[in-house]
Protein backbone atom coordinates (compact mmCIF):
# COMPACT_ATOMS: atom_id res chain seq x y z
CA UNK A 1 0.00 0.00 0.00
CA UNK A 2 2.99 2.25 0.59
CA UNK A 3 4.76 1.71 -2.37
CA UNK A 4 1.15 2.23 -4.36
CA UNK A 5 1.08 5.27 -2.63
CA UNK A 6 4.78 7.02 -3.41
CA UNK A 7 3.88 5.90 -6.69
CA UNK A 8 0.87 7.92 -7.09
CA UNK A 9 2.62 10.84 -5.11
CA UNK A 10 5.64 10.59 -7.81
CA UNK A 11 3.04 10.79 -11.07
CA UNK A 12 0.90 13.47 -9.32
CA UNK A 13 4.21 15.46 -8.37
CA UNK A 14 5.76 14.76 -12.01
CA UNK A 15 2.57 15.86 -14.05
CA UNK A 16 2.36 19.09 -11.81
CA UNK A 17 6.40 20.37 -13.04
CA UNK A 18 5.14 19.38 -16.65
CA UNK A 19 2.23 21.26 -16.53
CA UNK A 20 4.69 24.26 -14.78
CA UNK A 21 7.46 24.02 -17.59
CA UNK A 22 4.84 24.21 -20.40
CA UNK A 23 2.64 27.40 -18.77
CA UNK A 24 6.31 28.77 -18.24
CA UNK A 25 7.46 28.12 -22.07
CA UNK A 26 7.56 31.73 -23.39
CA UNK A 27 5.43 32.27 -26.42
CA UNK A 28 8.50 33.92 -28.30
CA UNK A 29 10.60 30.79 -27.95
CA UNK A 30 8.38 29.57 -30.82
CA UNK A 31 9.68 29.42 -34.38
CA UNK A 32 7.65 32.60 -36.20
CA UNK A 33 6.22 32.44 -39.23
CA UNK A 34 7.22 35.68 -41.03
CA UNK A 35 4.77 38.02 -43.16
CA UNK A 36 6.58 40.65 -44.09
CA UNK A 37 7.41 43.97 -46.00
CA UNK A 38 10.27 45.54 -47.82
CA UNK A 39 9.67 48.80 -46.62
CA UNK A 40 12.92 50.26 -47.95
CA UNK A 41 11.08 52.74 -49.20
CA UNK A 42 9.08 54.23 -46.69
CA UNK A 43 11.57 56.45 -45.61
CA UNK A 44 11.88 58.43 -48.74
CA UNK A 45 8.03 58.44 -49.25
CA UNK A 46 7.71 59.63 -45.71
CA UNK A 47 10.00 62.70 -46.06
CA UNK A 48 8.04 63.34 -49.17
CA UNK A 49 4.97 63.94 -47.71
CA UNK A 50 3.09 60.66 -48.97
CA UNK A 51 0.10 59.96 -46.15
CA UNK A 52 -0.90 56.46 -46.25
CA UNK A 53 -4.97 55.56 -45.06
CA UNK A 54 -6.15 52.43 -43.71
CA UNK A 55 -9.32 50.74 -44.09
CA UNK A 56 -12.01 53.18 -43.26
CA UNK A 57 -10.03 55.90 -45.15
CA UNK A 58 -8.50 57.44 -41.79
CA UNK A 59 -4.92 58.91 -42.40
CA UNK A 60 -2.19 56.71 -40.92
CA UNK A 61 -0.07 58.48 -38.05
CA UNK A 62 2.27 55.61 -37.74
CA UNK A 63 2.88 53.49 -40.66
CA UNK A 64 5.02 50.37 -38.57
CA UNK A 65 2.21 50.57 -35.88
CA UNK A 66 -0.76 50.58 -38.29
CA UNK A 67 1.29 47.48 -40.31
CA UNK A 68 2.28 45.72 -36.73
CA UNK A 69 -1.85 45.92 -36.17
CA UNK A 70 -2.55 43.99 -39.62
CA UNK A 71 -0.07 41.63 -38.66
CA UNK A 72 3.03 42.60 -40.57
CA UNK A 73 5.89 41.04 -38.39
CA UNK A 74 9.16 41.01 -40.31
CA UNK A 75 10.61 44.42 -42.14
CA UNK A 76 12.99 44.00 -44.73
CA UNK A 77 15.14 46.88 -45.77
CA UNK A 78 18.26 47.18 -47.98
CA UNK A 79 21.60 48.55 -47.40
CA UNK A 80 23.92 49.68 -50.23
CA UNK A 81 27.33 50.33 -49.45
CA UNK A 82 28.22 54.02 -50.62
CA UNK A 83 25.40 55.84 -52.62
CA UNK A 84 24.15 59.09 -53.31
CA UNK A 85 20.99 58.11 -52.13
CA UNK A 86 21.30 58.12 -48.81
CA UNK A 87 17.80 56.27 -48.26
CA UNK A 88 19.70 52.94 -48.84
CA UNK A 89 22.40 54.01 -46.55
CA UNK A 90 23.82 52.50 -42.88
CA UNK A 91 23.18 55.84 -41.37
CA UNK A 92 19.20 55.42 -42.29
CA UNK A 93 18.91 51.77 -41.71
CA UNK A 94 19.71 52.27 -38.01
CA UNK A 95 17.03 55.06 -38.02
CA UNK A 96 14.53 52.67 -39.60
CA UNK A 97 15.23 49.66 -37.67
CA UNK A 98 14.83 51.84 -34.69
CA UNK A 99 10.58 52.29 -35.75
CA UNK A 100 10.53 48.74 -36.60
CA UNK A 101 11.67 47.24 -33.17
CA UNK A 102 9.24 49.99 -31.37
CA UNK A 103 6.64 48.85 -33.24
CA UNK A 104 7.43 44.88 -31.99
CA UNK A 105 8.75 44.01 -35.48
CA UNK A 106 11.47 41.91 -36.74
CA UNK A 107 13.48 42.66 -39.42
CA UNK A 108 15.79 41.57 -42.49
CA UNK A 109 18.97 43.61 -42.87
CA UNK A 110 18.95 42.95 -46.95
CA UNK A 111 22.98 43.35 -47.61
CA UNK A 112 23.05 44.34 -51.58
CA UNK A 113 27.49 44.44 -51.42
CA UNK A 114 27.23 46.91 -54.21
CA UNK A 115 26.38 50.86 -54.32
CA UNK A 116 23.30 50.14 -56.57
CA UNK A 117 20.80 47.90 -57.14
CA UNK A 118 21.77 44.46 -57.15
CA UNK A 119 19.96 41.14 -58.80
CA UNK A 120 20.79 38.37 -61.00
CA UNK A 121 21.37 41.10 -63.64
CA UNK A 122 23.84 43.33 -61.82
CA UNK A 123 26.19 42.49 -59.24
CA UNK A 124 28.41 45.83 -59.16
CA UNK A 125 31.51 46.20 -56.89
CA UNK A 126 30.96 49.13 -54.86
CA UNK A 127 33.41 52.04 -55.83
CA UNK A 128 35.77 52.28 -52.95
CA UNK A 129 35.75 48.35 -53.19
CA UNK A 130 37.49 48.20 -57.21
CA UNK A 131 40.67 47.41 -57.71
CA UNK A 132 41.04 45.22 -54.84
CA UNK A 133 42.73 41.63 -54.43
CA UNK A 134 40.64 38.51 -53.95
CA UNK A 135 42.32 38.50 -50.66
CA UNK A 136 41.70 41.81 -50.20
CA UNK A 137 38.04 41.67 -51.02
CA UNK A 138 37.39 38.96 -49.26
CA UNK A 139 39.15 41.00 -45.67
CA UNK A 140 36.87 44.04 -46.99
CA UNK A 141 33.55 41.82 -47.21
CA UNK A 142 34.38 40.69 -43.65
CA UNK A 143 35.77 43.72 -42.01
CA UNK A 144 32.37 45.82 -43.27
CA UNK A 145 29.67 43.25 -42.61
CA UNK A 146 31.69 43.20 -38.61
CA UNK A 147 31.14 47.11 -38.53
CA UNK A 148 27.20 47.23 -39.64
CA UNK A 149 26.59 44.84 -37.11
CA UNK A 150 28.59 46.07 -34.34
CA UNK A 151 26.70 49.65 -35.11
CA UNK A 152 23.57 47.82 -35.25
CA UNK A 153 24.53 45.92 -32.09
CA UNK A 154 25.34 48.67 -30.04
CA UNK A 155 22.15 50.33 -30.46
CA UNK A 156 20.29 47.14 -29.08
CA UNK A 157 18.91 46.34 -32.95
CA UNK A 158 20.33 43.09 -33.48
CA UNK A 159 18.51 41.97 -37.12
CA UNK A 160 16.53 38.73 -37.14
CA UNK A 161 17.61 37.77 -40.32
CA UNK A 162 20.71 38.39 -42.37
CA UNK A 163 20.58 38.24 -46.05
CA UNK A 164 24.06 37.79 -47.54
CA UNK A 165 23.88 39.08 -51.18
CA UNK A 166 20.10 40.40 -52.82
CA UNK A 167 19.22 37.44 -55.95
CA UNK A 168 22.54 35.75 -56.22
CA UNK A 169 21.94 33.56 -59.10
CA UNK A 170 25.09 34.48 -60.63
CA UNK A 171 27.21 35.47 -57.56
CA UNK A 172 27.90 38.97 -56.28
CA UNK A 173 30.93 41.68 -56.58
CA UNK A 174 31.24 41.12 -60.31
CA UNK A 175 33.63 39.78 -61.75
CA UNK A 176 35.67 38.57 -58.83
CA UNK A 177 32.55 36.48 -57.50
CA UNK A 178 30.62 35.38 -60.63
CA UNK A 179 29.56 32.09 -61.01
CA UNK A 180 29.28 32.05 -64.75
CA UNK A 181 31.01 33.77 -67.45
CA UNK A 182 29.86 32.22 -70.98
CA UNK A 183 29.93 28.83 -70.44
CA UNK A 184 32.04 28.61 -67.00
CA UNK A 185 31.05 27.72 -63.98
CA UNK A 186 32.59 28.90 -60.90
CA UNK A 187 31.28 28.83 -57.33
CA UNK A 188 34.50 28.70 -55.49
CA UNK A 189 35.18 32.57 -55.51
CA UNK A 190 31.60 33.44 -54.48
CA UNK A 191 31.21 30.90 -52.09
CA UNK A 192 34.45 32.11 -50.40
CA UNK A 193 33.04 35.85 -50.67
CA UNK A 194 29.63 34.37 -48.88
CA UNK A 195 31.51 32.40 -46.69
CA UNK A 196 33.73 35.68 -45.04
CA UNK A 197 30.05 37.36 -44.67
CA UNK A 198 28.52 34.54 -42.81
CA UNK A 199 31.64 34.20 -40.54
CA UNK A 200 31.37 37.81 -39.06
CA UNK A 201 27.55 37.76 -39.14
CA UNK A 202 28.07 34.36 -36.41
CA UNK A 203 30.95 36.43 -34.44
CA UNK A 204 29.07 39.74 -33.92
CA UNK A 205 25.32 38.34 -34.35
CA UNK A 206 25.07 35.05 -33.30
CA UNK A 207 21.05 34.99 -32.61
CA UNK A 208 20.76 36.09 -36.71
CA UNK A 209 19.54 33.42 -38.80
CA UNK A 210 21.50 33.71 -42.38
CA UNK A 211 19.31 33.82 -45.90
CA UNK A 212 20.85 33.05 -49.21
CA UNK A 213 18.70 34.38 -51.60
CA UNK A 214 18.22 33.84 -55.54
CA UNK A 215 15.33 34.84 -57.67
CA UNK A 216 12.83 32.14 -58.66
CA UNK A 217 11.79 28.86 -57.48
CA UNK A 218 11.98 26.87 -60.49
CA UNK A 219 15.89 26.36 -61.33
CA UNK A 220 17.01 26.86 -57.54
CA UNK A 221 17.77 23.35 -56.31
CA UNK A 222 20.94 22.72 -58.12
CA UNK A 223 21.98 26.56 -56.94
CA UNK A 224 21.03 25.40 -53.45
CA UNK A 225 23.01 22.12 -53.90
CA UNK A 226 26.30 23.55 -55.17
CA UNK A 227 25.93 25.53 -51.41
CA UNK A 228 25.32 22.31 -49.42
CA UNK A 229 27.82 20.28 -50.73
CA UNK A 230 30.30 22.52 -49.70
CA UNK A 231 29.07 23.10 -46.35
CA UNK A 232 27.85 26.64 -46.31
CA UNK A 233 26.55 27.63 -42.75
CA UNK A 234 23.06 29.72 -43.75
CA UNK A 235 19.34 28.75 -42.32
CA UNK A 236 17.17 30.08 -44.82
CA UNK A 237 17.15 29.32 -48.22
CA UNK A 238 15.29 33.22 -49.67
CA UNK A 239 13.25 33.17 -52.75
CA UNK A 240 11.48 36.19 -55.77
CA UNK A 241 8.42 34.95 -56.81
CA UNK A 242 6.93 37.27 -59.54
CA UNK A 243 5.06 35.28 -61.95
CA UNK A 244 5.52 37.40 -64.53
CA UNK A 245 9.30 36.64 -64.35
CA UNK A 246 9.57 33.59 -62.93
CA UNK A 247 6.57 31.31 -63.99
CA UNK A 248 2.66 32.54 -64.58
CA UNK A 249 0.79 29.36 -63.74
CA UNK A 250 0.72 29.87 -59.47
CA UNK A 251 -0.16 26.16 -59.01
CA UNK A 252 3.07 25.20 -61.33
CA UNK A 253 5.21 27.61 -58.71
CA UNK A 254 3.32 25.92 -55.67
CA UNK A 255 4.51 22.09 -56.85
CA UNK A 256 8.23 23.28 -57.96
CA UNK A 257 8.14 25.18 -54.11
CA UNK A 258 6.72 21.89 -52.89
CA UNK A 259 9.76 20.17 -54.92
CA UNK A 260 12.62 22.53 -53.93
CA UNK A 261 11.65 22.46 -49.79
CA UNK A 262 12.45 18.66 -50.08
CA UNK A 263 15.53 19.18 -52.38
CA UNK A 264 16.90 21.48 -49.16
CA UNK A 265 17.58 21.05 -45.49
CA UNK A 266 17.26 24.71 -44.77
CA UNK A 267 13.93 27.14 -43.98
CA UNK A 268 12.40 28.35 -47.17
CA UNK A 269 10.92 31.72 -47.57
CA UNK A 270 9.73 33.69 -50.79
CA UNK A 271 11.40 36.41 -49.68
CA UNK A 272 9.94 38.99 -52.66
CA UNK A 273 7.01 39.39 -54.40
CA UNK A 274 4.32 41.33 -55.56
CA UNK A 275 0.75 41.50 -57.48
CA UNK A 276 -1.08 43.96 -59.26
CA UNK A 277 -4.97 45.15 -58.00
CA UNK A 278 -5.35 46.69 -61.58
CA UNK A 279 -3.49 47.44 -64.92
CA UNK A 280 -4.17 50.55 -65.12
CA UNK A 281 -2.02 53.87 -64.09
CA UNK A 282 -1.89 57.27 -61.85
CA UNK A 283 0.97 58.83 -63.26
CA UNK A 284 3.48 59.76 -66.22
CA UNK A 285 6.11 57.08 -65.56
CA UNK A 286 5.32 53.18 -67.39
CA UNK A 287 4.31 50.79 -65.32
CA UNK A 288 6.12 47.07 -64.75
CA UNK A 289 3.13 45.37 -65.35
CA UNK A 290 0.08 46.64 -67.37
CA UNK A 291 -0.51 44.12 -70.20
CA UNK A 292 -3.40 40.87 -69.67
CA UNK A 293 -0.99 38.44 -70.09
CA UNK A 294 1.41 39.73 -67.13
CA UNK A 295 -1.44 38.46 -65.10
CA UNK A 296 -1.60 35.09 -63.91
CA UNK A 297 -4.74 32.84 -64.73
CA UNK A 298 -7.66 32.79 -62.17
CA UNK A 299 -5.82 35.95 -60.37
CA UNK A 300 -7.56 38.95 -62.27
CA UNK A 301 -5.56 42.28 -61.62
CA UNK A 302 -8.75 43.73 -59.13
CA UNK A 303 -7.91 43.99 -55.56
CA UNK A 304 -9.79 40.90 -55.46
CA UNK A 305 -7.23 39.17 -57.33
CA UNK A 306 -3.97 40.56 -55.52
CA UNK A 307 -5.62 39.44 -52.34
CA UNK A 308 -6.39 35.95 -53.51
CA UNK A 309 -3.15 35.45 -55.07
CA UNK A 310 -1.68 36.77 -51.44
CA UNK A 311 -3.67 34.22 -49.74
CA UNK A 312 -2.05 31.81 -52.47
CA UNK A 313 1.34 32.56 -51.28
CA UNK A 314 0.70 32.49 -48.03
CA UNK A 315 -1.00 29.04 -48.15
CA UNK A 316 2.19 27.57 -50.38
CA UNK A 317 4.48 28.67 -47.90
CA UNK A 318 2.85 28.02 -44.69
CA UNK A 319 1.87 24.35 -45.73
CA UNK A 320 5.16 23.42 -46.29
CA UNK A 321 5.95 19.99 -45.55
CA UNK A 322 7.79 19.50 -41.43
CA UNK A 323 7.12 23.66 -41.17
CA UNK A 324 9.70 24.32 -43.44
CA UNK A 325 8.46 27.25 -44.87
CA UNK A 326 9.59 30.18 -42.94
CA UNK A 327 6.86 33.41 -44.41
CA UNK A 328 7.18 35.60 -47.14
CA UNK A 329 8.09 39.47 -47.79
CA UNK A 330 5.64 41.65 -49.79
CA UNK A 331 8.27 43.93 -52.42
CA UNK A 332 7.42 47.22 -51.63
CA UNK A 333 3.68 48.16 -51.12
CA UNK A 334 4.16 51.38 -50.54
CA UNK A 335 6.20 52.35 -53.57
CA UNK A 336 2.86 54.58 -54.85
CA UNK A 337 3.09 57.48 -56.96
CA UNK A 338 3.42 60.87 -55.42
CA UNK A 339 3.46 63.77 -57.20
CA UNK A 340 1.63 62.21 -60.14
CA UNK A 341 3.00 65.20 -63.02
CA UNK A 342 6.76 64.23 -62.04
CA UNK A 343 8.71 61.54 -63.76
CA UNK A 344 11.71 61.59 -61.24
CA UNK A 345 12.03 57.81 -59.66
CA UNK A 346 10.63 58.52 -56.02
CA UNK A 347 7.42 60.52 -57.33
CA UNK A 348 6.72 58.88 -60.24
CA UNK A 349 6.33 54.93 -59.39
CA UNK A 350 6.56 52.24 -61.85
CA UNK A 351 5.51 49.41 -59.60
CA UNK A 352 2.05 51.65 -57.96
CA UNK A 353 0.00 49.24 -59.88
CA UNK A 354 1.11 46.44 -57.35
CA UNK A 355 1.73 48.17 -54.21
CA UNK A 356 -0.51 47.69 -51.02
CA UNK A 357 -2.08 50.99 -51.46
CA UNK A 358 -4.30 52.28 -54.06
CA UNK A 359 -4.01 55.38 -56.32
CA UNK A 360 -5.36 57.30 -53.25
CA UNK A 361 -2.56 55.89 -51.23
CA UNK A 362 -5.45 53.49 -49.18
CA UNK A 363 -4.89 50.08 -48.21
CA UNK A 364 -5.56 47.08 -50.65
CA UNK A 365 -8.05 44.13 -49.69
CA UNK A 366 -4.49 42.31 -49.72
CA UNK A 367 -3.64 43.71 -46.51
CA UNK A 368 -6.55 41.47 -44.72
CA UNK A 369 -3.68 38.20 -45.76
CA UNK A 370 -1.23 39.79 -43.06
CA UNK A 371 -3.71 38.70 -40.50
CA UNK A 372 -3.73 35.00 -41.02
CA UNK A 373 -1.86 32.61 -38.82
Amino acid sequence: MIKKLLLFCSIILLTACHTDDAAQQDPSDLAPFYKGMDLSFLPENEQLGVVFKDENDRNITDNYDYLASRGVNLIRIRLWVSSSNASYSLENLKAQVLQVKAAGMDYLLDFHYSDTWADPGSQEIPFIWLHQTDQELLTTVSDYTTQVLLELKNQGTEPAIVQIGNETNNGLLWPIGQIYNGSVENFDTYIMITNAAIHAVRSVSPESQIMIHRAGIADSSYFFDQLNIRNVDFDIAGLSYYPWWHGMNVSTAENELNSFARSVTQKVMIVETAYPFTLSWNDNLNNIIGLNNQVSPGFPATPAGQRNFMMRIHNMVKNLPNEQGLGYCYWAPDWVAHDRSNETFMNGSSWENLALFDFEHKVTEAMEVFLLN
